[in-house]
């Protein structure tokens, strides 16, 4: 056979398909897939629309020409999916970015829906059918590879679904047979589930690779007026903090602002803002604060403290330059990448771990400030996707004891510590408040002493949050605080109730009254993890406000007396046996209890209903069995209930008369359908009640009347020839 020979037998097209569901099956399927990846933003809508009606219209032609398909039709098809092809190497190689997968996946869903739709014209024999079927799964994974929340999960469903549908309808046409295995299917998509469940539950924890150019897109974005303001199109997160001047006197923190007001805060709701993908949980800072004036918090806008702003017009990726208090520091960490998905508009601010690197984000221009704030030059609508390459150097408590041991405290001299500069900036009071120094010196009483080479820094910070934890009422439903009076002294003197904002304030003046340099943060903490995107779901609760200090050799770190954040991604079994526990521990189980007892008493009754004989006559014969089975005498599957009355009485002659009457009584009924009256039905079926809970017979008795049993039987049927009967 030649080669032209064998080329046309394998495009000769099988027996026609007849089946319509499993056609209607597969199209879904295609339909289906395309519309996920134009969920993820893969597909434009013009792109997907064609797909659609070309899957359409070219399944109802194929199924009109199964039997006798067009010629030409190969040949248009082979040129078609040549020149997808081509179209597909000449826009990767014009737009894609080496090393950069994301870069490929969009042209890869245009070409796998076009490639699919096409084919739908060409679709005669089973084959081919089964061929769209297995192709849509290529489109899923494209939409899948890019999905940052469950709502993917409509069109999983509706995809499998429309598999289910087609493989059963697929086998349905093979065998030549009708009707659904629903028992098949029910016990094939349960197995399917638990390995699928035992799948994910033995997981590693994902690990987030360091390799890669990670994509970036700003969605919604406009150009901010001023680089020095923050911008935020949702009214839930506004630009500036609560006028203290305003009806609550105080102010608050109700979004991410150039000052921060220890006063009081909008409540936050459930909505998810971000997601992060992340190589491990830490705090996501937003802005760092040096500057405190008894109510406020405020960013230091002098440049002669080392506050100055730096435009950074590079483009993506942007190189973050160190700051002034990080350049006396030999950094030694580790790579820590997150990448940001924002759900929600939100401030122009850039967030990340400790220590930003470089920063991938469509944006003109970037502003950096002396804190190390990064803020976006562009806003930063819902959609917008940027990464953030930091370097982590969280240290351990042995380190962070090490790393001031012999240091004498507040010496700008002291090798690999802060400038005098930095010194007095991140050890700044506004006054001297003699009770706050007294409190934080009494609850670092013996730990170390002042003037002397002092290694119990890290010693002095825990037992500060120590104090706070057990001294402090966690609330914020605080009360207003008196115009003129001190934040922290009436906090720790007063109320002595407080959230974040006040706990991590209080931290923080109490810390540097002792020649700690310290500062306030606010940003997000992580979220929950959710193992099926690998993501962290950050809701607006999740904003938070902690304290960071400086640590020679290792920089700031970040301590928190109100939460905890997990030292690396947990696993995704580890995350769905948590959150069953937890569900099942806040489950109200009594009133479950309750219902299920009803459930169960209401089935058994039914039960027993169902079970109950239909007239008095089965009635009696079943107790006679039930009170037979209790001595030992079970009725065999030819003895006439007379006969098995005889052989009850033998065992139970007290009951020898009773057993004789109702088994006539019966007999005459059921054979000589004489009725009895309601007084001898009665009577019958109050014995027969008795005697089906006659007391059990023991061992012994049971054993000498089951070999009486067989010598009667043995007898009667040797006599059985002569008998005459």
């Amino acid at each position: 056979m030649s080669l032209w020979q064998r080329v046309v037998q394998a495009n000769r097209p099988g027996p026609a398909e007849h089946s319509i569901q499993f056609r209607l099956a597969s199209g879904a399927a295609v339909i289906v897939s395309a519309a996920a990846c134009w969920s993820q933003g893969e597909l434009s809508p013009a792109v997907t629309v064609f797909t659609v009606m070309a899957t359409v219209v070219g399944n109802v032609l194929s199924y009109r020409r199964r039997a006798r398909p067009w010629p030409p039709v190969k040949p248009i098809l082979a040129v078609c999916a040549i020149g997808g092809f081509v179209w597909f190497i000449a826009t990767v190689t014009r737009t894609a970015t080496p090393g950069d997968i994301s870069t490929v996946e969009g042209p890869l869903a245009v070409l796998f829906a076009w490639v699919l739709s096409t084919h739908a014209f060409d679709v005669p024999a089973r084959r081919d059918v089964a061929y769209s079927l297995a192709g849509s799964a290529a489109l899923m994974a494209v939409a899948a590879a890019q999905a940052v929340d469950l709502t993917l999960g409509i069109y999983v469903v509706l995809w499998v679904a429309s598999g289910i549908w087609g493989l059963v309808a697929m086998w349905l046409s093979i065998s030549g047979t009708r009707g659904v295995p629903w028992l098949t299917i029910g016990i094939a998509g349960l197995a399917v589930a638990v390995v699928a469940a035992l799948l994910v539950s033995v997981l590693p924890a994902p690990r987030v690779s360091t390799s890669l150019v990670f994509p970036s897109s700003s969605a919604n974005s406009s150009p901010v007026d001023s680089p020095s303001n923050l911008t935020d199109g949702n009214a839930s997160l506004p630009a500036h903090a609560a006028d203290a001047g305003g009806r609550t006197g105080v102010g608050g923190f109700l979004g991410f602002a150039k000052s921060l007001d220890t006063g009081v805060r909008a409540s936050l709701g459930n909505q998810v803002v971000l997601r992060v993908r992340a190589s491990r949980p830490s705090f996501w800072v937003g802005q760092t604060y040096d500057r405190w004036d008894g109510q406020n918090w405020t960013q230091s806008t002098d440049p002669a403290n080392g506050s100055h702003m730096i435009k950074l017009d590079t483009g993506s990726p942007f190189a973050i330059p160190l700051t002034g208090d990080q350049l006396a520091e030999r950094y030694s960490g580790t790579p820590d990448v997150q990448t940001f998905y924002l759900a929600q508009s939100g401030p122009n601010l850039v967030f990340h771990a400790d220590n930003a690197q470089r920063v991938y984000l469509q944006s003109r221009a970037l502003y950096l400030t002396g804190d190390g704030t990064i803020v976006s030059s562009t806003s930063m609508g819902s959609g917008t996707i940027y990464t953030v390459v930091s370097n982590d150097t969280t240290a351990s408590a042995a380190q962070l004891r090490d790393a001031t041991s012999g240091l004498p405290p507040n010496d700008p001299s002291a090798p690999s510590g802060l400038s005098p500069l930095e010194q007095r900036r991140y050890l700044q009071l506004p006054h001297p408040d003699a009770r706050v120094t007294a409190l934080a010196r009494h609850i670092t009483q013996g730990i170390g002493s002042a003037g002397d080479n002092d290694p119990h820094t890290y010693d002095k910070v825990e037992a500060v949050e120590a104090w706070m934890s057990s001294h402090i009422k966690y609330t914020t439903d605080i009360p207003p605080l008196a115009p003129g009076a001190d934040a922290v002294d009436s906090f720790l003197f007063g109320t002595r109730l407080g959230f974040c904002e006040q706990i991590s304030t209080a931290t923080v003046v109490m810390l540097r009254s002792l020649g700690i340099p310290a500062r306030e943060t606010v940003g997000y903490v992580p979220g929950s993890f959710n193992p099926i995107t690998d993501l962290y779901d950050v809701q607006a609760k999740d904003a938070h406000a902690w304290v960071e200090l400086w640590f020679p050799g290792y920089g700031w770190q970040n301590f928190d007396p109100t939460a905890v954040v997990p030292l690396a991604n947990p696993s995704p079994g580890s995350v769905i046996a948590h959150s069953a526990g937890n569900t099942l521990a806040h489950l109200p189980w009594l009133p479950i209890l309750a219902v299920a007892a009803v459930v169960i008493a209401l089935s058994q009754i039914r039960r027993r209903r169902l079970r109950r004989p239909a007239t008095w006559a089965l009635q009696i014969a079943a107790d006679l069995e039930r009170g037979g089975q209790r001595l030992g005498r079970v009725r065999r599957t030819d003895e006439t209930l007379s006969a098995y009355g005889r052989r009850l009485a033998d065992t139970e002659p007290a009951s020898r008369g009773p057993l004789q009457d109702v088994t006539v009584l019966v007999e005459q009924y059921t054979y000589g359908r004489i009725e009895p009256s309601a007084d001898q039905i009665a009577a019958a079926l109050a014995f027969t009640r008795r005697f089906r809970t006659i007391r059990r017979r023991t061992g012994r008795n049971r054993g000498a009347d089951q070999e009486r049993d067989t010598a009667n039987a043995s007898s009667n049927e040797a006599r059985a020839p002569s008998s005459g009967r």
